[in-house]
């Protein structure tokens, strides 16, 4: 027989029969009826040497002992010492991941101490450790490896030389602790060396999360010029950890980088934020920004969120390139959706960044109160909702508000026998103010809207094609709620009129202004589609009101007896690309707004691009006189090869013919290393913030540290 599963008592019961005074291994056993098997053989043949007392497994043997795997071409046990030496394309596999390569071996029966020759380590199928010899002690927790070189780089056949590789004379591999020690290391690149340690500790490859250095990034800046940032990754549990970074500049700069991450049930926290004790500008003080983020899950499906952000002033984040913000939004949230209800609970601030605007006029939200619920009641009645809002408004200099509304909505469709669906609506807003200034003011005013909606949607479907065509009306009715300037408007500043929101009853974003009087939202719908996956669809649509409005500014394509044209179309062509546009036209054709957006999503490339443009307004509600303009977007994935890829963005004006941001990032990566250039170029300036262009540049040694290793392999090395 070719191979033979031996179903004995290993080595012992061999041993045994013909030398009683032979030590026992009393937990060699195999699995043999109710017998327990920690140990089994599997060999070409298997013979007992009665006068070398020693028991010999030759021809592709495998030894399997309490989940270490043992092969060799030659085994043999000696009864007498305990020991087992192995010859011949030797390879142990051990529990916690490591390969040992070698071509002679002797070990104890438990596979977990004793000395091998000419080895091979390979750690978590990633980093390679050559050895002339290696030493397994401690019941198989440490590997220790003299004359040794260790890379993760796979050689060609052309070339001895890997992109990387550490020689050093002792490296001891702790299998518990899960961290590898070089001593006397030196670090040589392409056979150069670069760099000698005395001593050198990283984390095995195989462990998920340890403390220790991360990669440095080197950067370069105008306004910071030379920096160095050098990570340091500190575990503090199973679900918790953070890194500190200190960044360097060559201007004098001493800035120390925090992030600290918490997961829980339910959640996690992340909080980061960086502490300027110099920042080499010339800006006295300390300096710097906080952000964090957590979120949590209750009882009865609640959800928790929290996000507090703060910055020390309004030019360290563009500065120093952590953010091109320029208003920080803190807020917490308690909420929960259903279906058939929602609830929600917000506090909010807000810091700006902006050089025209002051945070003493901004408010904070204290609180938001939002609440809604479908009652369930006889569907031939229709569907109806009720809604409760609660807003306060606290401001440092300006006016304080408190704004409570209560709010019923109906809805009751029908279909007819032709196909036609009529819908009867039905809303009523309570409302109620109370305005601090100087004064105190409280104010009040039900708000009613009455309406009728009718669609026809026609479909025509052919061999290769469905086509749809739905014309839609809606006659609205809303009650005057007298002097509209008399209340304070905190959330409905900028209505806008599109595609999304043709159809509804108050285009104003929020509860502050209502559209009051007679008006119809008139449009219609056509789409496209091929059972192929490619679509096609367009949607058209006008306001038209019996009484001219003058609630809406002229640049919103809403204000007088006829709104602007709505006109979007769609566009989907497999197998990844689409394109959308939308324009606003007012009743001489000429754009008011215009956009268009393109994605293409292929195997290897991805690009997003899009264009705005904007006409000229001089009856913005917030800034006034606002000049005409347009802008380009672009961003951009390419995997260029198994090795290379790029990102980019950017940010052009096409009004004024110059760009306004671009930045892109190049990688190279395979089994050994990962190498990432990237460079950031920004036009705009503030008071303090010029234009600058940044520089950042990353070197990784995939596999040579906890979770490094590349997803990326290559060929070969080139030299």
């Amino acid at each position: 027989m070719r191979r033979l599963w031996l179903a004995l008592l290993v080595w012992l019961a061999a041993a045994s029969h013909a030398c009683a005074q032979a030590p026992a291994l009393s937990d060699a056993a195999l699995s043999n009826g109710d017998i327990q098997v920690p140990v089994a053989i599997l060999a070409d043949q298997v013979r007992y040497d009665t006068t070398t007392a020693r028991l010999v497994a030759t021809g592709a043997v495998t030894v399997l002992y309490e989940g270490a795997r043992l092969s060799a071409e030659r085994l043999s046990y000696n009864t007498q010492t305990g020991l087992v030496s192995a010859e011949g394309a030797i390879r142990l596999e051990t529990p916690d991941g490591t390969t040992i390569l070698a071509s002679l071996a002797e070990l104890d029966a438990r596979l977990g101490n004793g000395l091998a020759q000419g080895v091979r380590l390979l750690v978590d199928d990633a980093l390679q450790v050559a050895a002339a010899r290696l030493t397994r002690s401690g019941a198989g927790r440490f590997n220790v490896l003299d004359s040794t070189v260790a890379s993760t780089c796979r050689i060609c056949s052309s070339t001895d030389t890997p992109l990387w590789r550490i020689r050093a004379q002792r490296v001891i591999q702790d299998t518990i602790e899960k961290q590898i020690y070089f001593e006397n290391a030196r670090f040589e690149f392409l056979g150069l060396p670069l760099l000698w340690l005395p001593q050198l500790r990283i984390a095995d490859p195989s462990a998920g999360r340890a403390t220790g250095l991360l990669v440095p990034v080197l950067g370069r800046s105008d306004i910071y010029e030379n920096s160095l940032k050098l990570p340091y990754f500190v575990v503090l549990g199973d679900h918790a950890d953070v890194t500190l970074t200190p960044f360097l500049t060559s201007t004098g700069g001493a800035i120390l980088e925090a992030e600290f991450r918490q997961r829980y049930l339910g959640g996690g926290l992340t909080a980061t934020g960086a502490l300027a004790f110099r920042d080499g500008i010339d800006n006295a003080g300390l300096r710097g920004f906080l952000d964090i983020d957590a979120t949590t899950r209750f009882d009865d499906g609640f959800k928790g969120e929290f996000k507090l952000d703060l910055t020390s002033d309004t030019s360290f984040l563009r500065q120093f390139d952590y953010s091109s913000a320029d208003r920080l939004e803190s807020f917490a949230t308690i909420s929960r959706y259903r279906q058939d209800d929602f609830t929600e609970f917000r506090l909010a601030g807000f810091q700006s960044l902006r050089d025209d605007e002051d945070n003493a006029l901004i408010p904070f939200v204290l609180p938001e109160v939002r609440a809604k619920r479908y009652l369930d009641i006889d569907p031939d009645l229709g569907r109806l909702s009720i809604e409760g809002t609660a807003l306060g408004l606290v401001r440092e200099d300006g006016r304080n508000v408190a704004r409570f509304t209560a709010g019923a909505d109906w809805r009751k469709d029908v279909t007819l026998d032709n196909g036609m669906q009529v819908a009867a609506l039905g809303a009523i807003d309570a409302q109620y103010y109370r305005v601090t200034d100087v004064g105190g003011t409280a104010l009040s005013r039900v708000v009613p809207t009455l309406g009728l909606e009718w669609r026809f949607p026609l479909v025509k479907r052919g061999l290769q094609t469905t086509q749809i065509i739905e014309p839609i009306a809606q006659v609205l009715f809303t009650g005057d709620t007298g002097d509209d300037t008399a209340f304070p408007n905190e959330d409905s500043l900028l209505p806008e009129l599109d595609e999304t929101n043709l159809f509804a009853l108050n285009r104003f974003p929020g509860l502050d202004v209502y559209e009051t009087g007679l008006r119809a939202n008139i449009g219609a719908r056509y789409i496209l589609e091929n059972p192929g996956g490619w679509s096609f669809g367009v949607t058209v649509g006008q306001v038209v009101r019996a009484d001219p409005n003058q609630t809406f500014a002229t640049g919103t394509g809403l204000a007088g007896s006829r709104s602007d044209l709505v006109a979007a179309v769609t566009l989907a062509l497999p197998p990844g690309v689409t394109f959308g546009t939308r324009a606003l036209l007012d009743n001489s054709f000429d754009f008011r707004r215009a956009e268009a957006d393109l994605e293409v999503t292929l195997d290897r490339f991805s690009l997003e691009a899009g264009v705005i443009y904007l006409a000229e307004d001089t009856s913005n509600p917030i800034l006034g006189n606002v000049d005409e303009s347009s802008e380009l977007t672009l961003d951009t994935s390419w995997d260029i090869s198994d090795q290379w890829s790029f990102k980019g963005a950017w940010r052009y004006n096409l009004t004024d013919d110059r760009s306004i941001r671009y930045e892109g990032r190049l990688s190279y990566g395979n089994e050994c290393i990962r190498v990432d250039l990237s460079a950031t170029r920004r036009f705009t300036t503030s008071s303090d913030v010029p234009p600058s262009t940044s520089f950042g540049l990353s070197v990784q040694l995939a596999g040579l540290g906890a979770g490094t290793a590349a997803a990326r392999n290559h060929s070969c090395t080139p030299r």
